[in-house]
């Protein structure tokens, strides 16, 4: 299945990178992806080009002809700042995995998004912002945030990981 290059806002969002969040999503329903009337609805989306992440919501992806997509639509999220990054590994049973983030949000009339996808030994972290309809001036100071998300290793072989969150990546080992 191959995307289209569209622009948007001027920078060029490459579509063959395109991560959706189909295994793992901290923000959207379990039906964060559907096809219906020749279009591809995705939730949350991971892009990754050129050693840059993107966040987007609400895509829509029109198929054509020649089985390839156009973006239809996509609203892209403004990145949180990541200062620091940490994986712990739970010995319970069955294993699990939290990735713990550390960083700064631009302002305090942010609401902070996060969404979460896995390809391979890679599982890429996407956190954003969405500004808040708020009617009163918002002040221009950074919030500090300290998040700690679950990350989807159930059945998956012992072996070496990354996390990707923002750009920034951390490796763990399954035993």
């Amino acid at each position: 299945m191959n995307f289209m290059s569209k622009k948007w806002s001027g920078a060029a969002t490459l579509m063959p990178c395109l991560l959706a969040s189909v295994l793992t999503s901290t923000s959207a329903a379990a039906d964060s992806v559907l096809y219906k009337d020749n279009q591809l609805t995705i939730s949350d989306a991971i892009v990754m080009e050129a050693g840059k992440t993107s966040y987007y919501r609400q895509v829509r992806l029109e198929a054509l002809p020649n089985g390839d997509f156009r973006v239809v639509e996509a609203v892209e999220k403004q990145l949180a700042y990541v200062e620091e990054l940490s994986v712990a590994v739970l010995f319970t049973d069955p294993v699990e995995v939290e990735v713990g983030i550390v960083g700064y949000m631009s302002n305090p009339c942010v609401e902070m998004n996060t969404t979460v996808a896995r390809r391979d030994n890679t599982f890429f972290v996407a956190v954003g912002e969405t500004p808040l309809q708020t009617l009163v001036a918002c002040a221009q100071v950074i919030v500090p945030f300290n998040l700690t998300l679950p990350l989807d290793v159930k059945g998956l072989p012992a072996g070496d990981y990354r996390v990707v969150v923002n750009g920034d990546d951390i490796d763990f080992t399954l035993d």
